[in-house]
C-alpha cells in the first residue's frame, strides 16, 4: 500500500466567537491557511490534484469552499475543489478521504482542512419564497439550529452542547466540582502553550484592515484562564444541570490546512514529509452516548494501524465539554495520561470543522519538536459521529 505523508500543516489562530477573527468571512479565512499550507509545502499549487474541505456552517454564502477559498487564495485553477460536511469532524473526514483517494491511486497530492467562522453563522427565515406572514415571520439562529438539531430530534431530541454535557455527567455520576476541575485545568494547560508560543509554527498570521490601519494576529485568543472558584461560581444552563458556560467548549472561528500526497510523488515534486498518516477509525452510535463511539473510534484506528494506546505517545481529543473529556478519559484507562496535555477545546474553543485540522496542525508542530513519535487525534461530532487519526513522525 502506498504511504500517505504529510507535507505541510497550517492553521489561522483560534479566534474566539465575536473574537479577533469575527469580521473575516469564511473563504477568506480559509484561503490563508490554504495559501500557506500550499508555500511550506514547497511546490506549486498546480501540483495538487484538489482540495477537499470541511464545513459545517456554509456560512459566508460561497457553497464550495473547497475551491473558492482556493481560487481567492490566488492558487492554480487547474485544481479541482469540492467540501463536505461532517459537522465538527469535518477537517478529519476531509483528511480520511484523502487517505483514501491517494491510497487507491486516484490522486497523489490533495489539500485538505476544514474552516468554520461561528461569528459569521446567518440568521434565516423558514420558507419565506412561498409564504410569508405572521406564523413563520422570525429569524432562527444557524449557529444553534445547525448544534441541537444534529440528529433526528423525534429520535433523540434537541442535544444541544450543555444537554449533551448533562447527560454525560448524569450517566457518569460526575460532580459539579469534578467539571470545573477538569475545565479549569484544561483552560491553564492552554494558556500555558499560547504564551510559551507552543504552536507557534503552526500558526499563519492573520493580517486584516481595521479603520486605515493593519492588524496582524499571531496568536490563539484564549490567552487568559480563569480559575476553579472563578467557574464554580457560574450558574448552570439547564435546571438541575452541571453544565455551564465556563465547563463548555467556547464556539470559535478558524481553519487549517494539511497538505497530504503519496511517499512517491512527495519524492517527486522534492517536498520533505513531516509527518506519515498511518490509517483511520471512523464510529458512529446513538448521538446521546458520544463517549462511548469514541472509544470505537479510537480502538478502530488503533486495530488499523496495528499498534495500541500504548504505543502512542501523545492523544490530541476535541473535548465540546468538561463532561465528555472526562468520560473519554475513563474510556482511555491509564493512557489518559497522554491526552490533551497542553489543553483542548475548553482552553482553545471550538472552530466547528476547523478543529480537527488545528489538533492535527499542533500535533506535527509537537511531534517535529522531537517530543514524541506517534500521535492520535479525535473528533467526536455532532449527531454521533466520531473520527481518529493516526500520524508518525517523519
Amino acid at each position: 500500500m502506498q504511504d500517505v505523508v504529510i507535507a505541510s500543516a497550517a492553521r489561522t489562530p483560534v479566534g474566539l466567537y465575536m473574537g479577533s477573527l469575527a469580521d473575516l468571512r469564511s473563504q477568506d479565512i480559509a484561503a490563508m491557511s490554504m495559501k500557506e499550507a500550499v508555500a511550506r509545502a514547497g511546490f506549486d499549487s498546480s501540483q495538487f490534484d484538489a482540495c477537499i474541505y470541511g464545513e459545517a456552517k456554509q456560512s459566508s454564502l460561497p457553497a464550495n469552499i473547497g475551491r473558492h477559498g482556493w481560487l481567492l487564495a490566488g492558487l492554480a485553477e487547474s485544481t479541482a475543489g469540492f467540501t463536505l460536511n461532517a459537522l465538527c469532524a469535518g477537517a478529519l473526514q476531509a483528511m480520511i478521504s484523502a487517505f483514501n483517494k491517494i491510497i487507491s491511486g486516484e490522486y497523489s497530492a490533495l489539500m485538505t482542512g476544514g474552516i468554520e467562522t461561528n461569528s459569521q453563522a446567518q440568521w434565516y427565515l423558514v420558507h419565506p419564497r412561498y409564504k410569508f406572514g405572521p406564523e413563520n415571520a422570525c429569524f432562527h439562529d444557524s449557529k444553534v439550529d445547525v448544534e441541537i438539531k444534529a440528529q433526528p430530534v423525534d429520535t433523540y431530541g434537541e442535544l444541544s452542547a450543555y444537554t449533551l454535557a448533562d447527560i454525560i455527567a448524569a450517566n457518569y455520576g460526575i460532580s459539579r466540582s469534578e467539571l470545573d476541575e477538569y475545565a479549569a485545568a484544561s483552560k491553564s494547560k492552554a494558556a500555558a502553550a499560547i504564551k510559551n508560543g507552543l504552536f507557534k509554527d503552526a500558526i499563519v498570521p492573520v493580517t486584516k484592515k481595521v479603520k486605515k490601519a493593519e492588524v496582524v494576529i499571531e496568536a490563539d485568543d484564549a490567552a487568559k484562564a480563569p480559575g476553579f472558584a472563578q467557574l464554580m461560581k457560574l450558574a448552570a444552563v439547564n435546571p438541575d444541570g452541571t453544565a455551564t458556560e465556563g465547563n463548555i467548549a467556547p464556539l470559535a472561528d478558524g481553519s487549517a490546512s494539511i497538505a497530504m500526497l503519496s511517499a512517491d510523488r512527495a519524492q517527486a515534486l522534492g517536498a520533505k514529509p513531516l509527518a506519515r498518516m498511518l490509517g483511520f477509525g471512523i464510529a458512529a452510535g446513538n448521538p446521546r452516548l458520544l463517549e462511548i463511539t469514541t472509544a470505537k473510534s479510537i480502538e478502530k484506528a488503533l486495530k488499523a494501524t496495528g499498534t495500541t494506546l500504548d504505543d502512542i505517545d501523545f492523544i490530541d481529543f476535541h473535548e465540546p465539554s468538561a463532561a465528555y473529556g472526562l468520560a473519554v478519559l475513563k474510556q482511555l484507562g491509564q493512557a489518559a495520561e497522554k491526552a490533551n496535555v497542553d489543553g483542548g477545546s475548553l482552553g482553545f474553543g471550538h472552530a466547528g470543522a476547523a478543529t480537527g485540522g488545528a489538533l492535527v496542525a499542533n500535533m506535527v508542530c509537537r511531534l517535529q519538536t522531537g517530543q514524541g513519535k506517534l500521535g492520535l487525534v479525535n473528533v467526536g461530532a455532532l449527531g454521533g459521529q466520531s473520527l481518529t487519526v493516526l500520524l508518525e513522525k517523519l
